[in-house]
């Protein structure tokens, strides 16, 4: 039986346990990064391209790539597509290794 929440008011919910808890999880600082860097790509693959179906190995491919072009300039002054949001590229590419492994756990 679901855990119910009853308000002052006498207003019931159910339960927030077990439940994810986006508001204390989630820097909206960074999400807010995140969705800038996502709205500026979509004049070039369109909205929502990923969820089409972007294999696997491609998006590790393209993670690997944007961790050494953020590591090298960071630490080894180098000069790799300098006006690249390469952190978000990172976090692109795994929410889309995520994504697809969700994707399969409901086939």
């Amino acid at each position: 039986m679901k855990k119910i929440t009853k308000f002052k008011s006498g207003a019931i919910r159910d339960s927030q346990e077990g439940k994810p808890d986006f508001t204390e999880t989630i820097s909206w600082t960074a999400f807010n990064r995140y969705a800038k860097y996502m709205t500026g790509k979509k004049s070039k693959y369109g909205s929502g391209n990923f969820k089409k179906g972007i294999e696997t190995w491609s998006y590790e491919q393209s993670l690997i790539r944007h961790i050494d072009k953020y590591m090298r300039n960071k630490y080894e002054n180098g000069n790799d597509e300098k006006n690249e949001d390469h952190l978000s590229a990172i976090v692109f590419n795994a929410f889309g290794i995520i994504h697809n492994e969700e994707q399969l756990k409901l086939k």
